[in-house]
């Protein structure tokens, strides 16, 4: 994470927090993001240089404004007067990293050979509130290279039982015997 990033991000988030405003800006936060995820020329032209900052502003008036908080409008128009919008996504992590912290909430990643049931992705879920003592949200993905098990990071731990591994450590310990 930059400097930059982390700086204007917990700008942000402690003005919301101040307002009270926490969740919303966090709502609107992933959705803006995932509109410019899937519209990445559209950030590239808010930091082109080549246009007038008026012109930029205009642009993001024109697809944001009346749908977004003025907080968080205004957050975007700065990041793209500054020619920073590309740090848009570092500064949305930074705001949902203080927002967890400050909630008791711990981000967790599932990885798996096959797609997780919904009753097997609520048990995973009541099994790491339980480790944390935090509330979870949890992504997940699908590799099948594992074979089978999973892999869960947690909060800077790594829980792996999937049958890759268990192969991988057989496979060392029969090397190491010979």
């Amino acid at each position: 994470m930059t400097h930059f990033a982390r700086e204007y991000g917990n700008a942000l988030y402690e003005l919301a927090r101040e307002e009270n405003m926490e969740e919303t800006i966090l709502e609107q936060l992933g959705l803006v993001k995932d509109c410019l995820e899937a519209q990445r020329d559209y950030v590239r032209l808010l930091c082109a240089r080549n246009l007038e900052i008026d012109e930029r502003i205009r642009l993001l008036d024109e697809a944001f404004g009346g749908s977004l908080h003025p907080y968080l409008l205004n957050f975007m128009k700065l990041l793209t007067g500054r020619g920073a919008m590309d740090y848009f996504f570092e500064c949305a992590e930074v705001y949902r990293t203080r927002f967890n912290e400050d909630h008791g909430i711990a981000r967790a990643t599932a990885v798996s050979a096959a797609p997780l049931t919904p009753e097997q992705r609520q048990a995973l879920v009541q099994k790491l509130e339980e480790i944390s003592g935090k509330r979870i949200e949890l992504d997940t993905r699908v590799d099948a290279a594992l074979i089978g098990g999973m892999q869960v990071d947690l909060e800077g731990r790594r829980y792996d039982n999937s049958i890759r591994t268990r192969l991988e450590r057989m496979r060392r310990t029969l090397i190491e015997s010979e």
